[in-house]
């Protein structure tokens, strides 16, 4: 029974942080530390968040 539990919990887990990840991509938000604006990083980010 613990097994179960425990691999709900993990399971919600990643359901959370896939939610919050498509829910950051659908507003514009990027994984790039230069927020996105690749005019402050030198287009280096644009290579990796497309």
């Amino acid at each position: 029974m613990a097994t179960w539990i425990v691999g709900g919990v993990l399971v919600a887990g990643v359901v959370a942080i896939l939610w919050k990840m498509i829910s950051d991509k659908r507003q514009g938000k990027g994984g790039c530390s230069c927020g996105s604006d690749c005019a402050h990083c030198h287009g280096s980010c644009g290579l990796n968040s497309h």
